[in-house]
């Protein structure tokens, strides 16, 4: 398992990372994959390993605006929130090169933000993203 990309990962606690060593499963998607759509509704979120991703909002048919790009060891805040509050995705994903990571289903993510403080704090750090 290559979570040592996430600051957070050396911090968390010995349960949490047998926590994660079990529900965690491996992907790999190629370049030019939608990975959600805005309006989606998320069931699982993505802990990015290998390569981009980027994240666009659209505005109207022919508008759309970059929010930003997630690279290797970052989260997807649209994508987590989704996946918490089982709401539409405020952005798509799309991968700009291929990549590979690990997903978490939507019930583990939950019990995982209740399980683990160090966690949790990153996932809160994470809304400091201008959108």
């Amino acid at each position: 398992m290559n979570l040592e990309v996430f600051d957070f990962f050396s911090k968390l606690e010995p349960k949490t990372k047998e926590y994660l060593k079990m529900r965690l499963h491996p992907i790999e998607v190629p370049e030019n994959t939608t990975l959600f759509f805005q309006d989606d509704i998320c069931d699982s979120i993505l802990f990015l390993t290998s390569g981009e991703i980027e994240l666009v909002k659209h505005i109207d048919e022919n508008e759309t605006k970059q929010l930003y790009t997630l690279k290797a060891g970052e989260q997807c805040i649209v994508n987590i929130a989704s996946t918490l509050s089982q709401t539409p995705a405020l952005a798509s994903a799309t991968t700009t090169t291929p990549i590979e990571g690990y997903i978490i289903d939507m019930y583990s993510l939950k019990d995982l933000m209740r399980m683990s403080e160090v966690y949790q704090g990153y996932v809160f750090s994470l809304y400091k993203v201008e959108c």
